[in-house]
């Protein structure tokens, strides 16, 4: 008998039926991870996978992903498949992610085409606002264990593939938030270019690509105190443990340990680095970068130590990928947290700002069943709601267009560049004009994408409708749909004729949209 066949057999008969599969394609590698879901959610590791593959590279080399590396990728990719037929796992329990630094190749399409032709899956580009709230989990893991971390002033910096990105946190709770057009294989590339011409100031060279970043950072953060310094990575947390020991679920290096160790390995040939640290080449690539960058960022902040996670970056990130509903509603808060602190830096009337959004979530809950979008949407047009108004801080008139500008040019805790287009048009068409096909960025939008817009726009008029005054005095509604009519009730306010104006002159996209005019009453 085949003892493949029956290793497979013996496997299945272990199977709990539920198992589920990932798979990331990484920055320099391919993960796979084939788990257990329980009851609550949750994924249990089975089986963990992980193959390089010089994607990055690539991409800030050449600006482009080569036919070498996608033939690499899809053989890959068949073996990852084969295991996961062992598993008997059905596709619709597959899902394959690819790093959000494949936006900026060339051939995007062409790749993930090839992904998805391999596999049979669907494939999901990990947007902005994804990786933040990934790099936001791993903060907040590691500060709930560590309690000095968690009750005090505490920046966390991830230097990643592409960019570079600064948490800054008050007792647990985001209080800043920033990123920077700078990573580890962004700024390796360029030196890698300088090598090349035999430039005799690549060192100096590498050294001013860090600065650039550092300093912008440092002046972001010049005017707030930090008490505590995390480091988060894929390359920083591999080589921790070759540093110093564990203790309360981090490494704490000091600043002189990481400069020795740094020193260290970059006297070391690539053979010599991947034998010493037990990586794989195209892993070991971004690890003297990433730590001459961390270090740079500890001596600019005057660290005499830095805490590093004692867990496996990319592990951990592929489990939070798969357990989708991990602390989702308090990052929700805290994007929310977030654009209230933004509309407050414009000086917006707060009050209204909220009332507002309140009601648009109320609306959108219950007209669900006509909209049937998705619980994302709902956090777009809350955000939308609170920094509708944000463009009165430029001139009252044609405010709208200086929002959905202020919004278009300002970043956004845990919002995707995609994602903050709708935010900002919405802010746009919270009144005045409906949207067009010629309209600027819009005009950029997919068609479910222009749908979405309408549908949150209707809604988010009425909302903003319902506190015409400013003033609040609608402090609840219910929401009773009748024939071709919504009926809104207002209990406790006799004349709503100033709200029903504004209705009647903001509904006539809610009217196109859902086929309801919106009638007022006690």
């Amino acid at each position: 008998m085949d003892p493949a066949h029956d290793l497979s057999a013996a496997r299945g008969s272990q199977l709990s039926g539920h198992e589920t599969a990932l798979i990331y394609m990484g920055a320099a590698s391919i993960s796979l991870i084939i788990g257990d879901r329980a009851a609550d959610g949750t994924v249990t590791p089975l089986e963990h996978l992980d193959k390089p593959l010089p994607t990055a590279r690539d991409i800030f080399r050449t600006g482009t992903v080569s036919r070498s590396t996608m033939e690499q990728a899809a053989n890959i990719l068949r073996d990852f498949m084969q295991s996961i037929r062992e598993y008997e796992i059905p596709a619709s329990r597959v899902r394959l992610y690819t790093t959000n630094i494949l936006s900026e190749a060339t051939n995007p399409e062409v790749f993930l085409n090839r992904l998805q032709v391999t596999t049979g899956c669907n494939v999901s580009l990990l947007d902005e606002g994804e990786m933040t709230r990934l790099i936001y989990l791993a903060a907040v893991r590691l500060l709930k264990q560590n309690s000095a971390l968690d009750q005090g002033l505490t920046m966390i910096s991830h230097i990643g593939p592409g960019n570079t990105r600064a948490l800054y946190f008050k007792k647990g709770r985001i209080a800043a938030y920033t990123s920077y057009r700078l990573g580890i294989f962004r700024a390796r590339e360029a030196v890698a270019a300088m090598e090349e011409t035999e430039n005799p100031r690549k060192l100096a060279h590498f050294e001013e690509q860090i600065k650039g970043v550092v300093d912008h950072l440092a002046q972001d953060f010049s005017g707030v105190e930090i008490h505590h310094h995390v480091a988060i990575g894929a390359e920083i947390q591999s080589v921790s443990p070759h540093i110093v020991a564990e203790k309360h679920g981090a490494y704490a290096v000091t600043e002189n340990q990481l400069a020795n160790f740094t020193e260290k390995l970059a006297q070391l040939t690539p053979d010599q680095l991947v034998r010493r640290l037990h990586v794989h080449y195209t892993g070991s690539e971004g690890i003297v970068p990433a730590l001459q960058t961390n270090l740079a960022l500890a001596r600019r902040f005057g660290d005499e130590m830095i805490y590093v996670p004692a867990r496996d970056f990319q592990r951990d990130l592929i489990l939070d990928l798969m357990n989708e509903g991990s602390l989702s509603g308090t990052f929700q808060e805290e994007i929310m947290s977030s654009a209230q602190e933004l509309a407050k830096k414009y000086k917006t009337d707060h009050k209204h700002a909220e009332h507002v959004a309140t009601f648009a979530q109320q609306i959108f809950r219950e007209l669900r069943h006509l909209h049937a979008l998705e619980p994302k949407h709902e956090l777009l047009l809350r955000v939308a709601a609170i920094l509708h108004e944000v463009g009165m801080f430029v001139s009252a008139r044609e405010h709208h267009k200086h929002s959905m500008y202020l919004i278009l040019n300002t970043e956004l805790f845990g919002i995707s560049t995609e994602d903050r287009t709708i935010v900002a048009l919405l802010a746009r068409y919270h009144r005045r004009y409906n949207p067009e096909s010629n309209h600027p960025h819009f005009s950029e939008l997919s068609r479910e994408e222009r749908m979405v817009v309408f549908k949150l726009a209707a809604i988010l008029r009425i909302a903003d409708a319902l506190d015409r005054s400013h003033s609040q005095r609608i402090k609840t509604i219910h929401l009773r749909p009748q024939g071709n009519r919504l009926i809104i009730q207002t209990p406790g306010v006799d004349d709503t004729t100033v709200e029903q104006i504004a209705i009647n002159s903001k509904c006539d996209l809610f009217r196109e949209i859902f086929g309801f005019e919106v009638l007022l009453t006690r």
